[in-house]
């Protein structure tokens, strides 16, 4: 029961106001009366399929919808991305350490048509896609949007 109430709360908190970090996470539900580890807040993060982007952490469907849904996204793989190259039907996706994972679920979370699927690991993301033509596009449209 905890666990659902601490994971509302979160919620709520990134609802409020931009949340940066697992810290600022750790000190506004402190301020509300729950307390929890970093690696519970990281499994409350994962379970919430929040995803981290320069304005804090945000809900994938948040990054799609809405009038600054597109400047979400551009500015997540800014803050994000460091280099993307195209193989065959794949994409793999280079970002700053620990940022793969939140990546990969705004690329999933976008609906893109070229994007089958994705793979994260820790600083790679391994995006799939339908043929080489459509991983060359989605490798050009990435670097566009994050200005490489």
């Amino acid at each position: 029961m905890e666990k659902k109430r601490r994971q509302q709360m979160i919620l709520a908190l990134i609802h409020e106001r931009p949340v940066q970090n697992q810290q600022a996470l750790a000190c506004l539900l402190a301020e509300k009366g729950f307390s929890a580890t970093q690696a519970t807040l990281s499994r409350d993060l994962h379970d919430l399929n929040l995803v981290k982007t320069s304005q804090g952490y945000r809900l994938p469907e948040d990054l799609k919808q809405g009038p600054n849904g597109a400047a979400a996204m551009k500015d997540s793989l800014n803050h994000m991305l460091v280099e993307a190259s195209a193989a065959n039907n794949l994409v793999v996706v280079k970002t700053r350490p620990g940022n793969a994972s939140p990546l990969a679920v705004n690329l999933d979370s976008l609906g893109w048509q070229e994007i089958v699927g994705t793979i994260a690991g820790d600083d790679t993301v391994l995006v799939i896609t339908r043929n080489a033509r459509k991983a060359k596009d989605l490798q050009k449209k990435l670097l566009q949007l994050a200005n490489l």
